[in-house]
């Protein structure tokens, strides 16, 4: 694979976290699997990959767009999320998408991580602007972050899941509010 925003976001960041803590590495060509997994556990909730129905070959062809991928791992290295920096281009924006195990261990550890991974994005590309989209029973995998991100649209009713209609949300987050919101947490 050629030189992507993941290979500078690693150069930028590293590898997060300290492992007796869990971390984050660049997602692999082996995670795959992984990440099927998790997309059939929050299906349909990851739209990218939802949307085309859950053929391995679908979400083959749609991973292949993917500018760079993270995944975050528990204290014994199983992986809990992932995280992907997708459509960035010469614009200076790009869709963040991130999602963790249904389980309040692995939010609780998307959520730890999610700072490292938003600065090593922002780092690692010439970005602005990083959209983000959820549908309103989504789980929370920003934490504290969540405050930074505007809403740019709502798309009420959007889709059926579980039995009910929700609604989904484009936000986005500028550098300068990340920027902002690390001051604040560094005083």
């Amino acid at each position: 694979m050629a030189a992507t925003a993941f290979d500078q976001f690693v150069c930028v960041c590293g590898f997060g976290g300290g492992i007796m803590n869990g971390g984050w590495r660049l997602a692999e060509a082996s995670d795959i699997p992984f990440v099927y997994e998790l997309v059939t556990k929050v299906d349909p909730r990851w739209w990218r990959f939802s949307r085309g129905g859950l053929e391995p070959s679908v979400l083959l062809s749609t991973a292949q767009g993917i500018s760079a991928g993270v995944i975050v791992v528990d204290s014994v290295n199983n992986p809990v999320a992932c995280a992907i920096l997708a459509d960035a281009g010469t614009m200076g924006t790009g869709m963040f998408e991130y999602y963790a195990l249904p389980n309040p261990q692995a939010e609780a550890l998307a959520r730890r991580f999610a700072p490292e991974l938003l600065a090593a994005a922002f780092a690692g590309a010439p970005i602005r602007r990083l959209y983000y989209e959820r549908f309103e029973n989504d789980a929370e995998v920003f934490g504290e972050l969540s405050a930074y991100f505007e809403v740019e649209v709502t798309y009420p009713e959007f889709a059926m899941i579980d039995g009910r209609y929700e609604s989904r949300t484009t936000s986005v987050l500028t550098l300068e509010r990340f920027t902002e919101s690390q001051l604040g947490a560094a005083q």
